[in-house]
């Protein structure tokens, strides 16, 4: 009969981790709930700096050979948390930069956390999706076992949300940097949120890359009759915006392309 390997001690099973939760704590060396000895035992590793705390019930293995994965965070700060905004295509590998702020979903609020220097910061979903009890759209699982939103619902995210973005200039660098884009997905997506000055946004970045996704034909025609009747803007309303009326759009003039379909206003 073969021996049963024996079971890591919660103290090298804590110190080590690079990652984990009091709860989980409970579940391998308690019951259902952590018994008062695992607490007690943890709050002594904390005090011995073998165990270091994020927030309240979350904590990270002072000895821990790997260094905490920033994208798995958020799962550990709220259940149903979900990677999204700029820090989705970070994960996607297809942003420009890494910023200090992690930005994550929740149904949830709770204040932000900072730890080594970066911050994780929670967003609600959008009203829409929640009322239509669709909040796993496009909701993918990454090789880190992280919830994480498609590219396509993160650039469209990004351009409902520009402050989680980064900006337009980088959601257009994120856009050169992709090697497909699914417009079917993006449609759907569009018809959940009901914005239609995003089908300004994203139809006129997509333009700026069509011929590496292939934005034609039937797919360009559908952003194309969604159009919001009135002027949609780019980015915030500024001196110098000029206007692009194939997509009535106001875009900063770094954004303009050359020749007479531009109007300056």
């Amino acid at each position: 009969m073969r021996a049963m390997k024996p079971r890591v001690s919660l103290t090298q099973f804590a110190q080590s981790s690079p990652l984990f939760t009091l709860e989980e704590l409970g579940h391998r060396y308690g019951k259902k709930k952590p018994t008062r000895s695992v607490r007690n035992m943890l709050y002594r590793l904390k005090r011995q700096g073998r165990v270091r705390q994020l927030t309240k019930g979350v904590y990270a293995g002072a000895l821990a050979t790997a260094s905490v994965n920033r994208y798995g965070v958020p799962s550990k700060l709220r259940r149903d948390a979900v990677v999204a905004f700029h820090s989705a295509l970070e994960l996607h590998g297809v942003a420009n930069q890494v910023f200090q702020t992690v930005y994550y979903l929740s149904v949830r609020p709770r204040r932000d956390v900072a730890f080594d220097g970066v911050t994780y910061h929670c967003a609600a979903p959008p009203r829409q999706l929640v009322r239509a009890h669709r909040l796993d759209f496009q909701v993918e699982v990454s090789r880190d076992k992280a919830r994480v939103t498609g590219r396509e619902r993160s650039i469209v995210d990004c351009l409902a949300f520009l402050s989680y973005s980064g900006g337009v200039d980088e959601l257009d660098r994120s856009l050169a940097m992709l090697p497909s884009f699914d417009f079917d997905v993006a449609l759907e997506y569009l018809r959940l949120l009901r914005m239609p000055w995003l089908y300004a946004r994203l139809g006129f970045l997509l333009d700026r890359h069509a011929e590496k996704l292939f934005f034609k034909g039937k797919s360009r025609d559908a952003f194309l009759r969604r159009l919001p009747r009135g002027v949609a803007y780019l980015d915030r309303k500024r001196p110098g915006n000029r206007w692009i009326p194939t997509w009535n759009l106001m875009v900063p003039e770094t954004f303009a392309p050359p020749g007479d379909e531009v109007v300056r206003t």
